[in-house]
């Protein structure tokens, strides 16, 4: 009887084999590729037990260990997204601890295996603050030195072998030009020209004083030997951490030439441990310096690194002994890893930078796409002014020339016809430019945004002014900042193909707003416009050349207790572009947490939705129409507005009871679809809305804001329950808008789902789908509500390449209708192309052509063997 059920259940199976629609396993890698980061590096150890392993603690509360030869990551784990890290290291040689600050002040240690990066124990305790953390004999010290209540710098000490919690206060005065750093077991604090060293074992203090005001410390980190870097921008000065019985720790100066940007660090050798300086002597070149316990050169000879690419000031840097020589691992302000091979570290003479990561890549602002222009192209370039008629002539026909020779035309590439290769440019927070080959993942080139800051909302811009089809003239992408010194706007203008400047930076003053024009025409050599909105009101351009602007509106959304929404729109006054106060709106006490308007560059192939009475519903096509979501934090309520960013009219508004974010939004031609948590009914909800003008549309050439009366649009809502919860949202493109859409899922356990949005479409109501309808046609024209959204494994595009952390999901479309491409960014990076309507316009891969070759030349003989056979018998009859 169970081996009947058995085959029944087999059977069963078979035959929805081919139901399926997944992932062939020889497919895998061969159109998408996964890259994983670490992060902002915070802290570099190296494994006492195996000097190959690199162990690497990043600040944004991930650890991990890398492979000291090839910078592959060897292991990973993400903690708390919203968590900091305060401390890690090695904790008795076959384990490493990691001390991570989270939200409530709760402070969690936690152990894991060193090897294999398997957690062995974790402990918490709740704390005031913290700022600081470190380890030693087994005890975790946690410091809090920022500036609160408290008048004195505060330590808790946690054991986690006797489970006991220490606190006690310091007699170092806390304050807002307090500097505060750790060196093993000691906690230097530094106020204007005093400095403070402080044991932590036995509270100890011993004050010193500096020749000059410090303005920052650095230290060698937990080790034997405590070390401390003290001083300016122009002066520093190294100590040696010594402890004296009687008087407490004393400062030891260690001699060497005072300059800044020296970075400490310690190894181990086999009989003694080493203090190591390192500065970076020029843009190549590294120098190590070790010294021993008493301050004296250990090495007379220092040890130089070459590096092939331009380094920048270093911000980590770890120097450890293998085989009598020495390794180095850094880590530079623009985000980079680099290191030495493990195993061809030298005692003296050059070596040599073997690998490096991009961790800037694990925190992206902003990223686009640029088509990959094609390697052979016309030399002639049609907007070179400069040439007189005759050379113009020459010049044209010896294009035409080439242009037959090599095959190229002026507007596709014989290399990439079908638009799938990629240029990906990413803007980083670490203020770096990385230029990406989307079909490999290999970067083409990097460089770094000069006095490069983030706005206060954490953002930067990234437009494409031009794009690479208007082939010669090279593309052009704009980068639109904070500037570090100034606190005023920069703006650098680049190539993003060959990632060089193709203008001088721009400085203008704080700006509200910033906006590209959709269009460009020839008088500006197809360069769309960008426009920023200052706080006084005046517009600047970008070109500055730029006269002929369009009637354009700022959308401006300012955030606080009482947001307040205004539209600008742009006059000459006075000789030059002013920003016009239009209109304003108040939306109440509550903060606006996110304003999404459509893609201005999305294409909608159909103005209608053909209902199955025959009838037509006219999608409201508004593409003026924003989405304004905002929060009632006390009430805990979340409301949707659809405003007009023309008119300022408020076209309909949603309010959700009892809900909280975050809230992601998708808003395209006629519909939205966003997403929050029912703290109510304890789930996550997808909201899908579709706007409609009814059976009879109002303007079928051109919408207009200002329209008398104005369309009121048919609303129609209905809401879904969804099993787990949204961490990113986006929609599918094509170029044709053709090709059905499907909605984007980044989910939590590291998958992203594509969701057909035929299953969240609204359904219609009875009065347009009735049994005879359906019975007459054939056709069901909608599916059935259900509730629950399903999760189907087959429809993750990334299978089991998890992608952690989502910060936001990028799709472009192709010259291939049926071809969308799709970027996934936050810790980690993946890229793949999907087809949401299969590929109705591509021969599959195993498509035979040898067969039909074969079996259009056996037709083409027939037919005409036929002919000859028909044109014989018409003769053969004629003669009779």
């Amino acid at each position: 009887m169970i081996l009947t059920l058995k085959l029944l259940g087999c059977i069963f199976l078979a035959c929805f084999l081919g139901c399926t629609s997944a992932l062939h396993e020889d497919q895998a890698g061969k159109f998408d590729w996964h890259q994983k980061f670490i992060g902002p590096i915070k802290f570099v150890v190296n494994d006492p037990n195996q000097p190959k392993r690199i162990l690497l603690g990043a600040s944004n509360n991930v650890i991990g260990a890398v492979h000291g030869n090839t910078g592959n990551i060897l292991y990973r784990h993400l903690l708390e997204p919203a968590g900091k890290l305060l401390y890690f290291g090695v904790y008795e040689e076959k384990q490493c601890v990691a001390v991570s600050l989270l939200p409530e002040n709760l402070v969690k240690v936690r152990l894991f295996g060193i090897t294999t990066g398997v957690l062995t124990d974790e402990w918490a305790e709740t704390v005031v603050t913290a700022t600081h953390a470190t380890e030693s004999n087994g005890k975790v010290y946690v410091i809090d030195a920022s500036e609160g209540a408290l008048p004195d710098v505060s330590v808790t000490v946690l054991d986690g072998q006797t489970a006991n919690t220490n606190k006690y206060r310091l007699g170092i005065s806390r304050g807002a030009n307090v500097l505060c750093d750790l060196s093993g077991r000691y906690l230097i604090c530094a106020q204007d020209k005093v400095v403070s060293v402080l044991n932590l074992m036995d509270g100890s203090v011993r004050n010193h004083q500096e020749g000059s005001t410090v303005s920052y410390i650095s230290t060698s980190g937990s080790g034997e030997i405590s070390a401390v870097n003290l001083g300016n921008s122009a002066l520093s000065s190294t100590y040696i951490i010594l402890e004296n019985q009687k008087a407490g720790p004393e400062l030891l100066p260690v001699k060497v030439s005072p300059q800044p940007g020296l970075i400490l660090s310690q190894t181990k050798t086999e009989d003694r441990t080493l203090l190591c300086i390192t500065r970076l002597e020029s843009s190549h070149s590294i120098q190590l310096n070790v010294y021993n316990r008493n301050g004296e050169q250990a090495d007379p000879k220092p040890v130089k690194v070459s590096s092939d690419v331009p380094l920048l000031s270093l911000a980590i840097a770890k120097v450890y002994h293998y085989n009598s020589g020495y390794g180095l691992v850094a880590f530079t302000t623009d985000a980079t890893l680099i290191a030495t091979r493990a195993d061809s570290s030298v005692a003296s003479g050059d070596a040599q930078i073997e690998w490096s990561r991009q961790e800037a890549l694990s925190s992206v602002l902003a990223v686009e796409m640029v088509d990959y222009p094609s390697e052979v192209g016309p030399s002639w370039n049609p907007y070179q002014a400069s040439l007189d008629v005759i050379s113009s002539f020459i010049a044209r026909v010896k294009y035409e020339v080439e242009t037959i020779v090599s095959g190229e035309s002026l507007y596709s590439s014989a290399e990439d016809r079908f638009g799938l290769r990629k240029v990906i440019v990413f803007l980083t927070a670490a203020g770096k430019v990385v230029g990406m080959d989307s079909t490999t993942g290999s970067i083409i080139y990097t460089f770094v945004l000069p006095d490069f800051s983030m706005f206060s909302d954490s953002t930067a811009q990234l437009y494409i002014q031009r794009p690479a089809k208007y082939t010669p003239l090279k593309p052009q992408a704009t980068v639109i900042y904070r500037s570090l010194s100034s606190k005023g706007a920069m703006l650098l203008a680049f190539d993003p193909v060959e990632g060089k400047p193709l203008d001088e930076p721009k400085s203008y003053p704080a700006i509200l707003q910033t906006q590209m024009i959709g269009h460009a025409g020839e008088e500006t050599k197809f360069i769309k416009p960008i426009l920023l909105l200052d706080q006084t009101g005046t517009v600047h351009t970008y070109p500055a050349q730029v006269k002929d602007v369009p009637n354009s509106y700022f959308f401006v959304a300012h955030k606080g207790s009482s947001p307040k929404l205004e539209g600008y729109d742009i006059k000459y006054m006075d000789n030059k572009l002013k920003g016009r106060l239009l209109w304003d709106l108040n939306l109440g006490q509550s903060e606006i947490i996110g304003v999404h308007a459509k893609i201005q560059s999305e294409r909608v192939h159909s103005q209608g939705r053909v209902l199955p009475d025959r009838s037509v519903s006219y999608k409201y096509m508004n593409p003026n129409l924003a989405v304004v979501v905002t929060a009632e934090h006390e009430a805990g309520n979340i409301n949707l507005y659809l405003v007009d960013a023309v008119s300022g009219a408020l076209i309909h508004s949603f309010w959700h009871k009892k809900c909280r974010g975050p809230v992601h939004v998708v808003h395209s031609e006629h519909w939205l679809v966003y997403s929050l948590f029912n703290e109510k009914n304890r789930r996550y909800e997808i909201n899908s809305v579709e706007l409609y003008e009814g059976q009879k549309q109002s303007n079928s050439t051109a919408f207009s804001s200002f329209a008398a009366p104005p369309v009121q649009p048919i609303i129609v809502k209905q809401s879904f329950i969804y099993p787990a919860a949204i961490q990113h949202m986006t929609h599918t493109r094509t170029e044709k808008g053709i090709t059905n859409k499907d909605i984007l899922l980044a989910l939590p356990t590291g998958g992203v789902m594509e969701l057909p949005r035929i299953v969240l479409q609204p359904r219609l109501t009875q009065q347009h789908y009735t049994q005879q309808i359906q019975d007459e046609d054939g056709v069901i024209h909608s599916l059935p509500y259900v509730p629950e959204l399903p999760m189907p494994a087959d429809m993750v595009i990334n299978y089991n390449q998890s992608v952690r952390r989502v910060d936001g999901i990028k799709t472009w479309p192709t010259r291939l209708e049926s071809t969308c491409l799709v970027l996934v960014y936050g810790n980690d990076l993946f890229y793949t192309k999907i087809t949401p309507s299969k590929t109705f316009d591509v021969l599959k891969d195993d498509f035979d052509h040898w067969f039909i070759t074969v079996v259009l030349a056996g037709l083409v003989a027939g037919a005409y063997v036929c002919k000859r056979l028909a044109a014989r018998k018409a003769l053969d009859l004629a003669w009779r």
